[in-house]
């Protein structure tokens, strides 16, 4: 894991949720919402464990994408958890049909290779990440 400052961290958070706000919401704004979940639940434990460098922050490197492994780090309660299984379309070829079941800390390869969530639903994704985004914005003290 290559390691990056506090502040950077911050920055990230900020960027990628400025660049998340289109109004016609596809496949590359909701990827930038994740990554900015991402970035700001890690500034977060950053905070609350005054580091100022991702590569010493306790959970960090263990969590990767997970934001619900992020949110338990947190100890933030499980009212703005992801679900635990989303579904996405079945994947069909020539020879079979196969379901297509992910945890949470996937939904950026799903959104990354132009996938789409059946249930919950793209929106309803979207939703608890722009929820998991106000509570984040609280603990960092109002930065934006």
């Amino acid at each position: 894991m290559i390691p990056f400052t506090d502040r950077e961290i911050q920055r990230a958070w900020r960027e990628n949720l400025s660049a998340s706000g289109s109004i016609s919401r596809r496949n590359v704004q909701r990827l930038l919402l994740f990554y900015a979940v991402e970035c700001g639940l890690k500034a977060v434990l950053m905070k609350r464990q005054s580091c100022d460098r991702t590569d010493r922050c306790s959970g960090i490197s263990e969590a990767k994408h997970n934001i619900n492994r992020l949110l338990d780090l947190l100890f933030s309660g499980n009212s703005l958890k992801l679900p635990t299984e989303i579904m996405m379309k079945d994947i069909k070829d020539r020879n079979c049909s196969e379901s297509r079941k992910l945890a949470p800390g996937e939904i950026n390869q799903m959104w990354r290779y132009g996938g789409e969530s059946l249930q919950p639903s793209d929106e309803e994704l979207e939703k608890k990440l722009s929820a998991i985004s106000e509570w984040i914005k609280q603990e960092l003290g109002g930065i934006s």
